[in-house]
């Protein structure tokens, strides 16, 4: 059946796959497939030295590293059990690491029932975020952001580090040092986070306003501040769901001392979404009841991104998953370094949230859940997949 499809077809559908899951799940379907497209091949290879120039003549040097996001799904044969989400980091030597969903530290522990290899033809891979952060001297700073355009007619790198944006040209051919500068006549120094959506760059600042950069690099404001919600305390994200640009601001709200959470927080955290309105140019406030569907947002210090419920069944849509260190004075031990013990999961319709650890495991998106299971040691090594390390490589 395949060997009929016309080679113009095939050429326009390997145009198509940009991810190495996409590439190699076609590639494996048949002879006749496997020989229409090559291999991928990464575009740039990561980590990529960053140069920033500033305005005061002084420069400072990062590394730009790249990790992607994939959901484990089980197979279509068993749709009653959901998967899971993993965010991984490839070296440049091909290695591979675990990193927490939410941020760039890595994750230390692993449960001892938790498998040394993933045969990623066994599961439904989907890809469904590349994070790009940048690092000093291995030191990650969680309020720099970074957003890449990997668009052959506009291969640019936008970056935020203490508040200002840099942008700079990506040259596939050169990938030692990647320099950067400040927007020009761009006079804002308290950016808090970039996104690239629909073709454009989109930088939103601290009071909330926020502004698109074009293929020229041309900047306008597309949304003002919002007064209600500016102030330090108040925490800005830029995340795109079902085609739209969202921006959460998340800020505290002092607690009662009768409320049970107490003993979990000192503060309360608080959540608002809006929707950025183009043809008004300005960001319209989505209320609580229904505000985000069945989409759950995921909130994390070096990316944000958006999944469905419906793709992890049991999960709650209408949530933002998002990381809160004052969770992490409660334990940090435990399976997976205790990495799930800094989450919590707010609910818009209720406008309160809770750790992710009050939640019952089939309930956390970020550990494979008690449904499944693995494969003993004795079958391991019957069928010869033992390995050291965590791998999620697949064989193009």
């Amino acid at each position: 059946m395949a060997s009929r499809i016309p080679g113009e077809l095939l050429e326009s559908i390997g145009k198509c796959l940009n991810t190495r899951t996409d590439v190699s799940r076609f590639r494996a379907v048949c002879k006749s497939l496997r020989s229409s497209i090559p291999r991928f091949e990464k575009q740039l290879q990561f980590p990529i030295k960053v140069l920033i120039r500033n305005t005061n003549g002084s420069n400072t040097t990062f590394t730009l590293t790249e990790s992607i996001v994939f959901h484990l799904a089980p197979p279509r044969d068993d749709p009653h059990k959901r998967g899971w989400l993993v965010k991984v980091e490839e070296g440049k030597y091909g290695e591979t690491r675990m990193l927490h969903p939410l941020s760039q530290f890595v994750v230390g522990r692993l449960p001892h029932s938790f498998p040394k290899v993933f045969n990623l033809l066994e599961f439904r891979v989907f890809e469904y975020a590349r994070v790009y952060s940048i690092h000093d001297d291995g030191w990650w700073d969680r309020n720099n952001k970074v957003a890449l355009s990997m668009n052959l007619g506009f291969p640019v790198v936008m970056i935020i580090a203490d508040g200002v944006l840099y942008r700079g040209e990506l040259d596939v051919s050169v990938n030692n040092c990647i320099e950067v500068s400040q927007l020009d006549h761009d006079q804002h120094y308290d950016y808090e986070d970039v996104i690239f959506h629909e073709g454009k760059f989109y930088a939103v600042c601290q009071d909330g306003q926020a502004v698109v950069v074009d293929s020229c690099l041309n900047v306008k404001v597309v949304a003002p501040p919002i007064l209600a919600c500016s102030g330090g305390d108040h925490k800005k994200s830029l995340v795109e769901s079902s085609g739209e640009l969202l921006m959460v601001d998340r800020y505290p709200s002092t607690m009662g001392e009768d409320s049970y959470l107490d003993k979990w927080l000192d503060i309360e955290l608080k959540f608002k979404v809006f929707k950025l309105n183009t043809a008004e140019n300005q960001w319209i406030e989505v209320y609580e009841r229904d505000a985000l569907s069945d989409r759950i947002l995921l909130v994390g210090d070096d990316s944000c991104f958006s999944v469905s419920a419906r793709d992890f069944p049991g999960c709650k849509g209408n949530s933002i998953y998002f990381s809160n260190f004052f969770y992490m004075k409660n334990n940090m031990e435990g399976e997976f370094g205790g990495m799930f013990s800094e989450m919590g999961v707010f609910r818009l319709d209720f406008g309160s949230h809770l750790p992710l650890t009050y939640y019952p495991s089939c309930d956390n998106i970020f550990c494979p859940p008690p449904t499944w299971t693995w494969l003993s040691s004795k079958e391991k090594k019957r069928k010869k997949k033992i390995w050291r390390r965590i791998s999620l490589h697949v064989e193009n």
